[in-house]
Order: structure tokens, then sequence, then C-alpha cells
């Protein structure tokens, strides 16, 4: 902490007496810096903070100007010097004065300004020294603060819980407590005792003014809002940060710097959450087949743990960025297959799953037992009657048929338009189909012209050998590409398996 002038005034080697201890709390006042200067206005070389000291050379001989003039002339210094915000006058004696005139002690008691004499033995470096010594020393100590506060913080990235880690990290430092919300301002993890609905205001008031450290009011010098960001400018949450006292810059260095570390873990947890929930995804895909081989061989690296037997087969639907961030707490296998979260757990999790899914928005739930490995492909559909039975999990015909059968009608109702070659023709047919039969709104979709759409689909009539008059066929050529692009990870046959009559 940077010296105060009343620690200075205190230091017994200097011997410095005060004459005036100024207005109130004006020995608090912390000294910035301290230089001499003989000149009657020193205004222009005097900065805030800072002590001034002088022999009185300047000041009117009373052997030649009346007391009024003397008066009028020590009021005018001292005013000076007041109105440029210095903190202190110190008064070189034995030299020009043998004390300070009275004059000038009356005019400091009037604006408040500390006055202190110097003895005659003390140089006016002695006292520079003492202010110097103790700003070195302040720098010093604070540069050992802020080296101890980021080695507490980097060590609290290296821990588990990252994030709640980094909190209670940043609040200990500073003293008081620590928040990190969403984007969206609502509290993810805080430090023991910190108030949420105060941090979820402070983040509410930190996103409405679109910067990116603020200081939210009504305590704006004890609460600071840092905007934490990934590499791309994007926002990925706020840190909030309070204390009971107003935050020093030590405070607020620590906040900056957590929200830094913080957004380099979240933009790589970002993208390692993105490479693995790709992962995830092909492999959950095999287990609701039947085939666990391969997701249990990777279970160390992409599930912390397997659930044991029995099992049971859960399933989530809702907004994908909602689903997104649902993570099981407790040992499962999970991944999103055709925009829901399927997900295995122990038969006694399912509860605590049903739980965590009821507190997400726009989120419905179905589940299913299925005892074993071997039984999560007849679990799927069960599971799937559930979710539907809920009336909000959004099924569609797809998910009420069994894939293998729902699969082979495809490709006897596509025949060759299956083929890589006729992938242009099979577009036009999902797309045709999916606009009910009108070309002009083909057309549009795909922007080809009109009679493009028509030579196309007579070439359809020609591969098939049907006509697409009928409002039945073309039903079931929509659904039959709707499969297709289900199963889109199934591979085109070179031949197709035949035409339909």
């Amino acid at each position: 902490m940077a010296m105060k002038l009343a620690a200075l005034l205190a230091q017994p080697a200097l011997r410095l007496a005060v004459r005036c201890p100024g207005g109130e709390d004006a020995l608090a006042a912390v000294v910035q810096w301290v230089h001499q200067s003989e000149l009657s206005d020193s205004t222009l070389f005097t900065e805030p903070g800072e002590i001034l000291l002088t022999t009185g050379s300047h000041l009117p001989d009373p052997a030649t100007v009346s007391a009024a003039e003397l008066t009028e002339a020590c009021r005018d210094y001292v005013r000076r010097l007041n109105d440029s915000h210095v903190v202190g006058l110190g008064f070189g004696v034995g030299v020009h004065h043998d004390t300070s005139p009275a004059p000038l002690v009356a005019a400091a008691y009037e604006f408040g300004l500390p006055l202190f004499e110097i003895p005659y033995e003390i140089p006016f470096s002695a006292v520079i020294k003492a202010v110097s010594k103790s700003l070195s020393d302040s720098e010093h100590a604070y540069l050992r603060r802020t080296n101890s506060a980021q080695r507490r913080l980097i060590t609290a990235v290296g821990r588990p819980q990252v994030q709640l880690s980094v909190a209670r990290s940043t609040a200990q430092i500073i003293g008081g407590w620590a928040a990190l919300t969403d984007p969206k301002g609502q509290v993810l993890v805080a430090s023991p005792g910190a108030p949420v609905s105060a941090a979820e205001a402070a983040a509410a008031s930190h996103l409405s003014c679109g910067q990116q450290v603020s200081f939210p009011a009504p305590n704006s010098g004890k609460v600071c809002a840092h905007s934490v960001m990934n590499g791309d400018g994007g926002l990925l949450a706020i840190l909030i940060t309070a204390a009971e006292a107003e935050l020093d810059p030590l405070a607020i260095s620590t906040s900056m710097l957590a929200a830094n570390l913080l957004g380099i873990h979240l933009s790589v947890s970002e993208r390692l959450e993105g490479v693995l929930a790709g992962l995830r995804a092909p492999l959950m895909r095999e287990v609701l087949a039947g085939r666990t081989e391969m997701a249990r061989q990777f279970a160390g690296s992409l599930w912390p743990k397997l659930p044991r037997e029995p099992l049971a087969l859960s399933c989530l639907s809702g907004p994908a960025e909602v689903l997104a961030a649902i993570t099981p707490e407790m040992p499962a296998v999970w991944g999103q297959v055709d925009d829901r979260l399927w997900v295995v757990t122990n038969a006694g999790h399912v509860r605590a799953l049903s739980a965590a899914a009821a507190r997400q928005p726009q989120v419905s739930f179905g589940s299913a037992p299925a005892e074993s490995w071997d039984g999560l492909p007849a679990a799927k559909h069960r599971t799937l009657n559930a979710l539907l039975a809920g009336r909000a999990g959004g099924l569609d015909l797809l998910d009420l048929l069994p894939p293998e059968q729902a699969l082979a009608f495809a490709h006897a109702r596509l025949g060759d338009l299956l083929l890589t070659e006729n992938a242009e023709l099979r577009e036009t047919v999902r797309c045709w189909a999916d606009c009910d039969g009108s070309f002009d709104r083909t057309a549009t979709t795909l922007n080809v012209h009109r009679h493009t759409v028509r030579r196309r689909l007579q070439r359809v009539e020609e591969i098939l050998g049907v006509g697409l008059e009928e409002a039945r066929l073309r039903r079931e050529l929509w659904f039959a590409c709707q499969v297709i692009e289900r199963n889109a990870q199934a591979s085109l046959p070179s031949t197709a398996g035949g035409s339909a009559a």
C-alpha cells in the first residue's frame, strides 16, 4: 500500500512538526510523490497527490511589506496549492525563516491544507527518499501479491471442476465473492456465500451496457463484471466479482486474469466437446442398433464410466443448444442421434436423469427398461412411445417404425433412383413430393425452370415404371426419401435392389 501523509509525518527519523493538520481526513491522503519548488506559483509543476517542499524564499520579506500584503501573498500561495490538489506543504525552517510565518499557518487552516515543518538538520532529500522507498516497497509488495494471485489462479485451472475452482480462488484473493454466469446472465457456479440474485442482477446490467468490463450500479466501486470471450470474440460467460470494500487494482487485475483463464478453458472445452459429440453420435447410433462393442471399447475416452446392468434407455427431445449442454452426472453412455439425446444408464439412475431434464426449458423425456446391452434395440421403440406419451417429444412416423423395415421399403420404392448418378433425380422427387406435387414451387426451391422439373420427373417415371399422378404414390415417395435422409450414414448401393412396379 502506498504511504499516507500521516505515516510520513510519524517517521521519527525525520522529526517533522505538524503546524496544521489540514481538513477532515487530510492526513489519510496517499502521497504520490514529493518535490521541491521555490516558485511563488508552482501549480504548473505540481500534480494531485504530491507534497511540495519549500524554504519560503519566494515569500515577501516582512520588513519590506505590510502585514496585509504578506497575509494576502501567503493566502494566494496556499490557495493555488490547494486548487492543484497538493496533499501537503513541507516548510524548511532555519534557512530563510526560523519558523513558519503566521500568515502561512493561518492560510493553511483556512484552506485545510496540511502544513509541517522540516528541521534545518534534515535535508529535503531525506523526505523524498522516505516517500520513494515507500513507493518502491509498495510496488514490490503489489508485484508479489500479483504473482501469488496468478499462481493460485493457474493452479485452480488445473483442478477438477475448473469453473468452480477459479471462482473460489478469485473470491479468496479479493476477499469477497465471485460468480460465473452463462451468456444470458444465469449463474452457473459461485463461490461460497455469493448472493445469486445480486450476481444475476450485475450480469444483466453488464449485458445492457455492451462493454467488456463494467462496474454495475448501485455499488459500482465494489462490483466488477468481466465478459469471458472466446478467440472469435463470442461471449462464453460473465464473471462477477465483488467485495465489501471498494475493489483495488489488484482485485480488478485478478478478476481480469480469472476471466481470461476461464475464456481459454471454456474455448478449449467447447471445441473438445464438439469433437467428442461428433464421435459419440455414430457410436450411439450403433448402440441403438444393438452393436455395442465399439462404444464399450472407447468408453474411457468418450464417456467417463460405463453403467452397470440392469440398464435403462432414455431419450430427451428439445432445442439443440439445450440438449448439447446436458451432460449426465452418473455413469452413462450418451449421444445425439436424429436431433435427440439418447442416454444409457443404470435403471436406478432414471429418476435423477428425469429430474435433470425437467429443469431444462422445452425438454421432454421418455425412458424404458432395457435390462442388458442386447436389449437396447427393443427398448428404443418403448422409449419413443414413452416420449410420445409425454405429448412433447415431437415424434414422427419414422420414429415408430423399425429402421430395417423402413429402409427396406425405401429401397424398394426408390429403386434405381438410389444410384449415385441419379442423385439429382432423387432430390427432385423429394422436393416435388415435399411441395405437394407443385411444379412451380419445386422449380423455385431448386432454382431451376419448371420445364426442367417436368423433364426430370418424366425420367423418374421411366426409371420406376410408374405414373406420378397418384397422390398415394407421391406420399410413398416422400416417405421413402425421408427414410433415406434419416439413414444418410448408410452407404448407397452400387446397384438397386429392384424397381417398384
